[in-house]
């Protein structure tokens, strides 16, 4: 098994070829996006993609037989991630999730070591209580990742997901659960050629940043009609 600092340092590899990646071309990331999801759809062809394979180990949101399914890749670290959650989301889980329209598939794309360990620990949380726990993560986001002591912040709020607190130590440091994660995001890289956070697929289309309420409205609608 490989050493947790070879996982880091993937992890590091990976954040320096993508930031390349954006600086060459002179794209905005996350909300600074100034086009609509439209508008980038026909702009850009490079955006379409293969529609996702949901698989036994994936986290699901809402109901089997949606209609749309919502492929989400997101860092636990990453402001425009917390700001779709804390806008974004509440629309489309309370017009599209909860009424059986969609279904949202979330998958870790840590941008940092500390977002890899809240993956981690998110990971060992109980399964109805993941997306809550999801949330509990980006609201508080600037609170524990931006404290003195944010490995201890996370056994906290692990607690209050109702993980004993030894437990949620070990998960923080669980070699093997951290590698698949790494190997999450390596495989969003390749498959959807995902570049930045938050970073969505949708009826086999890429739309980056954090969506806001009118935006899904925008993608959604004629995909439900």
């Amino acid at each position: 098994m490989r050493n947790i600092w070879t996982v880091v340092v993937v992890v590091a590899v990976a954040v320096i070829v993508s930031a390349a990646y954006n600086s060459f071309f002179a794209r905005p990331s996350g909300s600074q996006l100034s086009m609509s999801p439209l508008d980038s759809v026909a702009a850009h062809a490079a955006d379409a993609v293969v529609n996702p394979d949901i698989g036994p180990e994936d986290r699901v949101l809402g109901d089997e037989g949606a209609r749309v399914t919502i492929l989400e890749y997101s860092s636990l670290t990453c402001p425009h991630c917390a700001q779709f959650h804390s806008e974004g989301y509440r629309h489309l889980k309370s017009a599209y999730i909860d009424t059986g329209k969609v279904k949202l598939v979330f998958r870790d794309f840590p941008l940092d070591g500390l977002a890899l360990r809240a993956a981690a620990l998110a990971e060992c949380v109980p399964a109805e209580r993941y997306f809550p726990f999801l949330q509990l993560l980006f609201e508080g986001q600037q609170s524990w990742a931006g404290s003195n002591d944010p490995l201890t912040e996370l056994v906290r709020l692990g607690q209050l997901a109702g993980l004993g607190q030894e437990y949620a130590k070990a998960c923080l440091q669980d070699e093997a659960r951290m590698e698949r994660i790494i190997q999450e995001r390596l495989d969003g890289q390749k498959e959807y050629k995902i570049d930045s956070t938050p970073s969505f697929i949708i009826d086999g289309r890429r739309h980056p940043g954090a969506l806001t309420a009118d935006e899904l409205d925008e993608i959604l609608a004629p995909l439900l009609s």
